[in-house]
């Protein structure tokens, strides 16, 4: 097997390979006892997050637990079906989903975002963590139109959120997807995800009360130009 394999049992703990990647990495797993392992130890990791105090974890716990995160892997979530719910508005699990994002952002750059954009996520990883230990942090899903879900993680507090996509499809080299916020049908740009699965910080979402995800030339526009292929409620 390629060495490449190896590397994506962070990002298929996290759910965020494509059907193609996740076939080939199930089929390495049967034969690799090293990736087997490191799946083991998320999942051994996860449980003891679980068992933390998540109501007002000490600062000195949370100091710690961003401190590892930040080169440890975690297990993702346990998150209601899309299919079931096509819109989820609940408080995030602080600790863990802190840490399943943080990893996302520090640890797996490389394939849960466009490698040029790695770096720039990187320097918004303080913002991540805040978002996601906020004690007003809340957790939207929805299904793409067309295929993939978006999560959004959002604190009024810190007037910012975590934008997560998964299973996306994959855009040309002219094209990327935009997040937006709206007030009262006006939509704003928080910026560009990608073009394809990745994640983004975005900053300056007071007073949104919905979300909605377009595709746009690359680079951005100023303002959608397409119909929205995913819609969040706030």
């Amino acid at each position: 097997m390629t060495t490449d394999l190896h590397g994506l049992a962070a990002p298929y703990a996290l759910d965020a390979l494509d059907p193609h990647e996740r076939g080939r990495f199930e089929a390495h797993l049967d034969q690799c006892a090293e990736c087997r392992q490191e799946l083991r130890g998320f999942h051994l990791t996860a449980a003891r997050l679980a068992e933390a105090e998540a109501d007002s974890p000490p600062l000195a716990l949370r100091d710690r637990l961003l401190a590892e995160v930040a080169t440890t892997a975690q297990e993702r979530p346990v998150v209601t079906s899309i299919a079931q719910h096509s819109r989820v508005r609940r408080a995030v699990p602080r600790l863990l989903v802190a840490a399943s994002f943080l990893v996302a952002a520090v640890s797996v750059g490389g394939y849960l975002v466009e490698h040029d954009r790695a770096e720039e996520l990187r320097a918004d990883t303080a913002g991540i963590s805040a978002v996601m230990v906020a004690d007003d942090a809340t957790m939207l899903d929805g299904s793409v139109r067309t295929g993939g879900t978006m999560r959004i993680v959002a604190s009024p507090s810190h007037d910012a959120a975590v934008v997560m996509g998964t299973d996306l499809e994959t855009l040309d080299d002219d094209h990327v997807y935009q997040v937006w916020a709206m007030h009262d049908g006006i939509p704003r740009s928080v910026g560009v995800l990608g073009r394809g699965a990745g994640m983004m910080y975005a900053k300056s979402i007071s007073g949104a009360d919905a979300f909605a995800v377009t595709v746009e030339p690359d680079g951005g526009s100023p303002a959608p130009t397409t119909d929205p292929v995913a819609e969040m409620d706030a």
